[in-house]
């Protein structure tokens, strides 16, 4: 009888022991080795960026810079020749020849900004706006010259391009209908042309009589290019062609990169601070850094006067800057607030945590009683 109850008491230890070591590996499953595996795989990888360093630098207000050209390393510049009637008028005029005549200005800024010449015709397209007859012409008032850009871009290519694009457009009046263009103070605006500072310019030309009554007109093309030329040193805020005025161009040039360099890090390491989930790739992080070295040498150079320097480092830090903000592994994954994440871990991991947490009180009453029994 004795000897059946020590056999008895025997199996329950040896049973018990198995539950408190089942409790044990489980434990050591979930905890020691599930969470940090878990957490290990959930993980954001980050590259090292200086992001206080980032963060400090001081940015200027972008509300106080004035409106114009998009700031941008490359531009396209699309001729766009327009022919209402070209049933009544022939228009011989070849828009690739127009981009021969730009070199000599381009070649001037071409260490600033690279430009890609397009050129296309369109044909039964009118002006959207109805001129108003005033004795043996159509006028069109200052007022009303931005309403025609809007039906035009939907005709135009520009949209196409990554590239910013300036626009430069020739109507060609219909014959019978010369357009001319009236000024603030009621007067004739010569040459018949216009400026949009997002956009480009506009140049109408009247066919004469005789090209009218031959149906064929040969534009004057030194006339067009040194419109549009006119039009261009507006657009860039040039003061002349003069070396000076040159220099001085590049100098802002070099200002608005950098201003630009300092907002965009700013703006992107704002955005990586508040997402933690965010990854930020070692391509990615080399951009960064190559935009924080090479913009803190364009200021360097440009403090000592040395503007060509200083215009090749602000160019690199522009456009490595904007290669790191829109770069796709940023946003190839979806991010959530972290509140959201534990919202969906909690459920999955409290049930099983808790069983596992509340039979460590077994273990604790098992290795007490066991130290008890073998105490003489």
């Amino acid at each position: 009888m004795c000897s059946s109850s020590n056999d008895k008491n025997k199996k329950e230890t040896v049973s018990v022991d198995y539950v408190i070591f089942n409790i044990l590996i489980y434990f050591l499953v979930i905890v020691v080795v599930g969470i940090p595996i878990w957490w290990y795989t959930t993980r954001v990888y980050r590259a090292h960026l200086p992001l206080d360093e980032i963060l400090e630098t001081a940015t200027p207000d972008a509300s106080n810079e004035t409106f114009g050209l998009p700031l941008s390393l490359e531009y396209d510049i699309l001729i766009t020749l327009v022919n209402p009637e070209p049933e009544h008028l022939n228009i011989i005029l070849d828009g690739e020849e127009l981009t021969m005549y730009y070199q000599s200005f381009l070649n001037q800024i071409s260490s600033v900004n690279q430009f890609v010449f397009k050129s296309q015709w369109l044909f039964y397209t009118d002006l959207s706006l109805t001129p108003i007859k005033v004795d043996d012409h159509y006028v069109l008032t200052e007022k009303q010259l931005p309403h025609i850009i809007t039906p035009l871009e939907t005709k135009l290519w520009s949209h196409l391009s990554a590239r910013p694009t300036v626009n430069f457009l020739v109507y060609f009046a219909p014959c019978g209908k010369p357009v001319v263009i009236y000024n603030d103070q009621n007067e004739k605006s010569q040459p018949t042309a216009f400026v949009s500072p997002r956009w480009g310019g506009i140049l109408v030309m009247n066919p004469d009589k005789s090209a009218c009554e031959s149906k064929t007109f040969k534009p004057n093309k030194n006339y067009i290019i040194s419109t549009f030329v006119t039009q261009l040193i507006n657009l860039f805020k040039i003061k002349s062609l003069k070396e000076g005025d040159i220099e001085l161009f590049k100098v802002e040039r070099i200002k608005k990169m950098i201003q630009s360099t300092h907002r965009t890090l700013k703006s992107l390491a704002q955005l990586l601070t508040e997402i933690s989930r965010i990854v930020i790739s070692d391509e990615v992080g080399q951009k960064i850094s190559v935009a924080v070295d090479n913009v803190k040498l364009a200021e360097e150079y440009l403090r000592k006067g040395e503007i060509e320097e200083s215009l090749e480092h602000s160019k690199i830090a522009f456009f490595t800057s904007e290669a790191a903000f829109s770069d796709a592994s940023l946003l190839a994954l979806l991010y959530f607030p972290e509140d959201q994440k534990y919202a969906v871990y909690i459920p999955l991991f409290l049930p099983i945590m808790i069983p596992v947490f509340m039979s460590l009180t077994t273990v604790k009453n098992w290795f007490k009683n066991r130290g008890t029994r073998t105490d003489p």
